[in-house]
């Protein structure tokens, strides 16, 4: 009896990733090429898809044992930042600029600091090098590489939300930008109780994925 279980389970997974997957492409978020992926902390591995061009829905899964030995840019995200529950990495339109103008975002909006971190950062390597990225230590979501740009979010759910975010973000910083008017950012009290907000919910989901359980999408600010 157990067997058709996990073989259920393991299809609804696929199904939940397959739908991300299309609504992100669909958005333009994600292209031809791209990856998203997401941790299933009870069988201690992460599933990933990647976008293909002429479908809606992706059709072809890959999973991973996080135990096993790393097998690429997502395997050692997720040894490295336990909190993180789903990664996106792609090319989205304005979030890509970041990396042709060799420049990280700072905190401009309050919510990109709730969700995102402190700063996009700029980050000079390529995700096929195998270096460990040291930047993962600042606690962010978002990172902008040479060929494409990562977005965590602590479950599905919310790198969905995280990913339109960061998007929105980087469109406005890059029209701003391109203006060569001083771009200001938020003031140091509301950055440290916006990303105070969101290192607390890192903690918890951290604890909830090394018990074995998925984190818990938080509603509201």
């Amino acid at each position: 009896m157990t067997a058709p279980i996990f073989k259920l389970s393991r299809s609804s997974i696929e199904q939940q990733l397959a739908l991300a997957a299309a609504r992100l492409a669909g958005k333009g978020l994600l292209k031809p090429g791209d990856r998203l992926s997401q941790r299933i902390p009870e069988q201690n591995a992460f599933v990933r898809v990647s976008i293909t061009a002429g479908r809606d829905v992706p059709g072809e899964f890959e999973w991973f044992k996080l135990s096993d030995s790393d097998a690429d840019l997502h395997h050692r995200i997720y040894k490295a930042r336990p909190d993180v529950g789903a990664i996106a990495a792609g090319r989205p339109t304005w979030s890509s600029w970041l990396s042709r103008i060799d420049l990280s975002m700072p905190a401009i909006f309050d919510e990109q600091i709730r969700h995102l971190g402190l700063e996009a950062k700029r980050v000079g390597m390529s995700a096929h090098d195998a270096a460990p990225i040291a930047a993962l230590s600042t606690g962010a979501n978002a990172y902008c590489l040479d060929d494409v740009v990562l977005c965590f979010g602590m479950g599905l759910e919310r790198l969905l939300l995280n990913i339109e975010i960061l998007e929105k973000c980087a469109e406005c910083f890059v029209l701003a930008h391109s203006t060569g008017a001083r771009v200001r950012r938020i003031p140091w009290l509301i950055r440290y109780i916006a990303n105070g907000r969101l290192r607390k919910d890192q903690k918890e989901a951290t604890e909830r994925h090394l018990r074995g359980e998925r984190s818990i999408l938080k509603a509201g600010y």
